[in-house]
């Protein structure tokens, strides 16, 4: 980024001395420091440009809660949105990831990518890494257990037919995929969506509605029967299913076709969902093949469920607040009761926890 003195009006800032002025900066860590950057002419000369992959003190975030990162092909440039401030932060998109692409999972602050029909990869933004994968079947469902950068490293695929397959794959382990014929009786198609690790065993949401499972138990993959009916939902129209973990616990959360209701649901010890009223500490960010739930990192963003959605009018996130049943965005008294007056980001977008390794 470059600063013109008539880009941006005088600060305060630029009273003071200008070694004091370094000193101050070498506080700042994360998004201050970028923020501080920008302030003006004074602080950008003082604060001088890092590469995420070398900076330091960006790796030491003040809030690393996830971003919102949009794949800009048209543009060749990542955007990344704090969605507590609405903050935008952009990156030039590397040369290996230009062209087709498809955001399959994201964990870990890495992303599963698909460039094309033939090149799998992994692709972590903050360090610029790029891990290619063996060449695979084009898959409908992705999932990786850990980071690449671990041993324990396997990356699942799904295939969607009447004679059901999972593909696996240890990254640190063998050059190759190993395919597995799911041991399930039927003559329906399935449509898997949102695997999840719990425990020892791999849950997914079948045909966007129930919950099965695959019992991994020694390495020997067998397709179990549905563990839970899809719950009663007071949504009538066209609704959508979202899987995630949370803690010690599998929740499903139901969006109506319009943004209303949002219900939230927790399966019990008996394999049947329970809906619950609050998240407590936690916070969710929906995505279209990722869903996140961890405990929130500022109390403010506790409780609520951030969508990939922008504002019409004031470009904020959109979330879904289940202490007042209501939508808003950040730093806006506003509600609105559903999803009218919002936009979807279009292009490939995913939620993103920063890592640097």
């Amino acid at each position: 980024m470059v600063v013109r003195d008539d880009e941006v009006e005088e600060s305060r800032l630029v009273n003071i001395l200008f070694d004091v002025l370094k000193a101050i900066m070498e506080f700042c860590v994360g998004v201050e420091y970028l923020n501080f950057r920008a302030t003006c002419k004074q602080c950008h000369l003082a604060a001088p440009m890092i590469r995420w992959s070398k900076g330091v003190r960006l790796h030491k975030y003040s809030l690393a809660s996830p971003w919102l990162m949009v794949l800009h092909a048209d543009q060749g440039v990542i955007s990344f949105t704090d969605p507590l401030f609405g903050d935008e932060y952009f990156i030039k998109t590397p040369r290996e990831l230009i062209g087709d692409l498809k955001i399959h999972c994201s964990m870990y602050g890495w992303l599963l990518i698909r460039r094309g029909i033939e090149t799998l990869m992994f692709f972590n933004p903050f360090t610029g890494d790029i891990r290619e994968l063996p060449r695979s079947d084009n898959l409908n469902t992705y999932y990786f257990s850990a980071p690449p950068t671990s041993s324990d490293c396997m990356v699942v695929g799904f295939t969607t037919c009447t004679e059901c397959h999972v593909y696996i794959h240890f990254v640190a382990r063998e050059p190759s995929w190993s395919g597995f014929r799911l041991n399930y009786r039927g003559n329906r198609s399935h449509s898997f969506h949102f695997a999840t690790l719990y425990g020892r065993n791999l849950y997914t949401l079948y045909n966007n509605g129930g919950l099965d499972f695959i019992d991994t138990d020694n390495e020997v993959y067998t397709w179990r029967k549905v563990l839970a009916r899809g719950p009663r939902s007071s949504c009538g129209s066209h609704k959508q299913n979202f899987l995630m973990k949370c803690d010690q616990q599998l929740l499903l959360v139901i969006v109506g076709e319009f943004g209303e209701p949002v219900e939230v649901f927790k399966l019990n010890d008996s394999t049947e969902w329970e809906k619950i009223e609050s998240l407590g500490k936690h916070v969710i960010y929906i995505g279209d093949n990722t869903c996140l739930c961890i405990e929130a990192k500022t109390p403010v963003m506790a409780n609520k469920i951030y969508f990939p959605r922008v504002h019409s009018e004031n470009r904020k996130i959109v979330f879904y607040s289940l202490e007042t049943r209501r939508y808003h965005t950040s730093n806006s008294e506003e509600s609105f009761g559903d999803f009218m007056g919002t936009k979807r980001h279009l292009d490939p977008h995913v939620w993103i926890e920063p890592s640097w390794s």
